[in-house]
């Protein structure tokens, strides 16, 4: 049988993840009766050219109700559109399959085709014998499950094939966390096995897909130098591990990333194939790929505040790193900058975050929320107490590993409890709802910065230039202890 009774084929779900929707939410485990004893497996099998999926769905002492496709357009890779189960086979409607007749403690199996092109190549995608392959492609959501009921992954793979995926894992399997279905994640599998990249206070599981990249030891030092000037602002990795894919594309590509948190966290990096040290010289993908994991997901409407944070600190950290001088940095600020007030339309700040993926208004929406974080950053230092790289990195050391649904007045109150006094917030309330790019420009007077001719801007002298220099100035890098990468 067909596809009948399928919605009809949509974008599968792009990078980067937001805040769960309300289908999502419909996903969320419920409060049912628990006994302790409620386990859920998902056994998984991948064929010998990485173009289907088995996979077979088994609770412990509770009922599968209902089964969700896990993204918009996910079902269209449902083979024949059914779900088999002891009593019967279900074909998909919607979004999702009823299953009436399932008993508790009964097992469910379904296929998945993987075929060569989707409409979301960020998910799926094949490179030579290797295969991006998103769960949110291929893991469908079981209905009801117990609160915290325990959900592991078992993989039958290939010879000489590995899961790359960023779930903890427990012996053989991976375990779940409910996050692994209302937040997008990456995975891959991949002949290749990972490399560890070891961080003061973290270590990166690194997986290079498709036999890898031309100059690999080029790209590992590129990877490393971004988590070290991430760890910068934060004192320390932000997190005790997290994967990295490369995806090794045509030569000339434009670098890509996106910081994915489904089930634990992700950094997928789309890369030329052949880039070397001189081309990833003066690239800060990574780098700000990094700085995300220092922040736990927003939703999509606070996109202004984790693209804003990571933007602003982008140029920041690479500075304090030495990967660039401070007048490049600066000179960075002031490029985007303009570009935000040119993309600043009638839309409210507020509006263009809600709208960003729809309207493409990432210029208006990144460099505005980095504007926010620069006139915070500079008040708080003002101010003589705590700064903002304090109050991010007291949040990390909480927070950063959480897998709550945070908001951006959340985060700004924890941010503003730690600098002392309400700055942020009220800074970020004056504008969020104003069509108008934030005024730094009498801000950059105080610091005695202006654009330069080239690459690097111009320092005069100023009130505030000690100011200006101690924004780009290290900090040190706290030790490792008590903490396990694994």
């Amino acid at each position: 049988m067909g596809l009948a009774g399928c919605s009809a084929v949509q974008p599968l779900r792009a990078a980067p993840p937001a805040r769960e929707s309300a289908a999502t939410r419909r996903r969320a485990a419920r409060p049912l009766p628990a006994t302790g004893a409620e386990r859920l497996l998902y056994n998984v099998r991948v064929d010998e050219s990485l173009r289907q999926i088995e996979v077979e769905i088994c609770p412990t002492g509770f009922r599968i109700e209902r089964l969700e496709s896990p993204s918009p357009g996910a079902q269209e890779l449902l083979r024949g559109g059914h779900i088999i189960t002891p009593e019967g086979d279900y074909a998909c409607a919607s979004d999702g399959v009823e299953l009436p007749r399932l008993q508790t403690g009964e097992c469910l199996r379904y296929g998945v085709n993987l075929p060569d092109k989707t409409p979301d190549p960020t998910g799926l995608r094949r490179v030579d014998r290797d295969l991006l392959a998103s769960p949110d492609l291929w893991l469908w959501v079981p209905l009801p499950r117990p609160l915290h009921v325990p959900m592991r992954v078992h993989f039958t793979l290939p010879n000489g094939v590995f899961p790359a995926f960023p779930w903890p894992r427990v012996g053989e399997d991976f375990t779940l966390s409910e996050t692994a279905f209302s937040w997008k994640t990456g995975g891959a599998f991949t002949h290749s096995a990972a490399s560890a990249l070891v961080l003061p206070g973290g270590e990166l599981s690194f997986f290079a897909l498709g036999g890898g990249f031309e100059h690999a030891d080029d790209v590992r030092a590129w990877l490393d130098q971004g988590a070290r000037a991430a760890s910068q602002l934060f004192g320390r990795f932000p997190l005790p591990r997290a994967l990295v894919l490369g995806v090794p594309g045509e030569r000339g590509r434009t670098p890509f990333g996106m910081a994915l948190r489904g089930g634990g966290p992700a950094v997928v990096i789309f890369l030329d194939r052949t880039a070397d040290a001189h081309s990833l010289a003066s690239d800060w993908t990574c780098t700000h790929e990094f700085l995300h994991l220092g922040v736990p997901r927003l939703p999509p409407e606070d996109a202004w505040l984790f693209e804003g944070l990571a933007t602003y600190y982008t140029e920041l950290v690479r500075a304090r790193a030495g990967v660039i001088t401070a007048r490049e940095a600066y000179q960075h600020l002031l490029d985007g900058f303009e570009r935000g007030k040119k993309h600043a339309w009638a839309r409210t700040l507020r509006q263009a975050s809600a709208e960003m993926r729809e309207t493409r208004a990432f210029y208006r929406v990144y460099w505005s929320g980095a504007a926010l974080a620069f006139m915070t950053d500079v008040a708080a230092r003002r101010a003589g107490g705590a700064t903002l790289d304090d109050a991010l990195r007291s949040f990390a050391e909480c927070c950063a590993a959480s897998e709550r649904e945070w908001t951006a007045e959340q985060v700004l109150a924890a941010l503003d409890t730690t600098l002392g006094a309400p700055r942020f917030a009220p800074l970020a309330h004056a504008w969020l709802d104003r069509a108008a790019f934030p005024n730094v420009t009498p801000l950059l007077r105080e610091l005695g910065v202006s654009p330069g001719a080239g690459k690097e801007a111009n320092f005069a002298p100023a009130p505030s230039a000690a100011l200006r220099d101690a924004l780009m100035a290290p900090a040190p890098l706290q030790p490792a202890a008590n903490r396990d990468p694994h």
